[in-house]
């Protein structure tokens, strides 16, 4: 127990000095992820970004999750003094915090797919009506959801440093994060580079399919949401009961052996497999992105 405690505190002290010092530090990594972040954090920071919390400091999150993990972890072996419940538990709580980070960008670009019809609605006619690309995303109304108008502002703060306006779509497509943006931001690059006389044209096909898109994902996400909600459950169960009735003294000698803490290793693999099964079964192929 006292070994515990003391990786514990060490993990402790390692979370909180990840958290205060990036905290402490000026990071632009918005600018030059590549070279100021190991190569490990890459994909946690577009991750970030794809999910609308670009604004975090990567290693902020980091450090915050294991404080977190670690502090549950020290829990549960409070509450159920079973050597390998810590760390199967300190793992559970860093899972739930990437599934919550994949659940905000699954809602994030739920809303910019739901909104992007309108969108392109907006550029179409102000282009038939005599506009070019940059000023028709530049008059883009500010009631769009807070993802598309906090990035048009910045569009309109880039043009209105100097930058270029195939620089400016191209960090306005970084901004967004979003497949769906991706192909638009592409689209409108190639009409200011090469010309857009067939552009509005372009646009109502990519708005059809759009559309048909929304459709279609809308239909199959209702359909297969009981899928989920059914993996949660089954995950979520063995492990209730396991709380119940690890209130007995003899249970809790039982799984303090090293066959029994074999047997919830083995639950915990079965389980995170059994999950992440029913989850891909019950989910829809996720976009790839054009750029990232």
């Amino acid at each position: 127990m006292i070994a515990f405690a003391v990786v514990v505190g060490a993990l402790l002290g390692l979370g909180l000095w990840l958290w205060v010092v990036p905290a402490t530090t000026q990071v632009a990594t918005s600018r030059a992820p590549s070279k100021l972040l190991v190569p490990l954090l890459e994909p946690l920071v577009r991750l970030m970004g794809e999910a609308g919390f670009a604004h975090l400091n990567p290693w902020s999150v980091v450090g915050v999750v294991v404080v977190i993990a670690t502090a549950v972890g020290f829990g549960v072996t409070l509450v159920l003094p079973v050597a390998v419940l810590g760390p199967l538990a300190a793992i559970a709580a860093a899972l739930v915090a990437y599934g919550f980070v994949l659940r905000e960008r699954g809602a994030r670009r739920h809303r910019l797919r739901v909104a992007w019809p309108g969108v392109i609605d907006h550029i179409r006619a102000g282009i038939r009506s005599g506009s070019d690309v940059v000023r028709a995303v530049s008059a883009l109304p500010p009631s769009l959801p807070p993802e598309l108008s906090t990035t048009v502002e910045l569009f309109r703060e880039d043009l209105a440093r100097g930058m270029s306006s195939d620089m400016a779509l191209a960090q306005w497509g970084r901004r967004l994060a979003d497949p769906v943006g991706d192909r638009i931001v592409e689209v409108l690059r190639m009409a200011g580079e090469v010309g857009g006389t067939d552009l509005p044209d372009v646009l109502n096909s990519l708005q059809r399919s759009v559309r048909h898109d929304i459709a279609v994902r809308e239909d199959a996400s209702a359909k297969q949401s009981w899928v989920r909600s059914a993996a949660v459950m089954a995950v979520s169960a063995p492990w209730v009961v396991l709380v119940v009735i690890g209130s007995r003294g003899e249970t809790l000698q039982s799984y303090q052996s090293l066959e029994g803490s074999g047997v919830l290793v083995m639950g915990a693999v079965v389980s995170a497999l059994a999950y992440r099964m029913m989850h891909a079964i019950g989910s829809l192929p996720p976009q790839r992105r054009w750029v990232n």
